[in-house]
């Protein structure tokens, strides 16, 4: 039987378990920093993960610095078992034309921009627990809306796990997100679509 989970929002405090979890991701050098630049081709970023992964942990680590909300991590038995970048739209570079697109209930709503999973918890249904622990993660920093970005499921039949970073479609309709629209980035070689729950 599975255990309650444990989100916990980033700090300094635990930094060095979110590193253990998000330096491996992404071939590796990620530490999740995509959100937090701009970047002109995904040749540009990989290359960076690849040739100075420290620029991206000094990235996330000013941006905490800062008081944004840069994620949480999740535990099970106190143990890390993943990390789920998430908090206000207003608080990721990345998120900006979602904003203008929202308007006004931009400042209400957050983020889910990726979720990534300790290999020893994955194939367990853990995104599902994930998402649902992330309701009330939500409710309790005062955020009135949750949104997530995955991949449509012909997209990852096509391109297989290299899409799963941000979850499956079906499971955020599982957890109680509904499809809300097409997401800003979609195309028709990796259509992708948004989630969106009220809290």
């Amino acid at each position: 039987m599975n255990s309650e989970l444990e989100l916990k929002t980033l700090t300094e405090e635990n930094f060095a378990d979110y590193e253990e979890i998000t330096k491996k991701e992404g071939g590796g050098g990620c530490y999740c920093a995509f959100w937090h630049q701009k970047w002109t081709s995904m040749k540009g970023w990989e290359a960076q993960c690849k040739e100075h992964p420290e620029k991206n942990r000094a990235i996330v680590a000013e941006k905490l610095r800062a008081g944004f909300h840069v994620g949480a991590l999740v535990y099970e038995n106190g143990k890390p078992a993943g990390w789920v970048s998430a908090g206000p739209l207003t608080d990721f570079y990345w998120t900006w034309k979602r904003l203008a697109a929202i308007g006004a209930s931009a400042n209400k709503t957050a983020a889910i921009l990726c979720i990534a999973i300790s290999p020893d918890y994955r194939g367990k249904g853990f995104q599902e627990r994930v998402l649902l622990k992330m309701k009330g993660y939500a409710k309790a920093q005062g955020w009135e809306y949750l949104e997530g970005y995955p991949f449509d499921a012909e997209a990852i039949k096509k391109h297989g796990s290299s899409l799963l970073w941000c979850g499956y479609p079906h499971i955020y309709a599982r957890a109680g997100f509904e499809r809300a629209d097409t997401h800003w980035l979609s195309s028709p070689e990796a259509p992708r679509s948004i989630y969106r729950v009220k809290i």
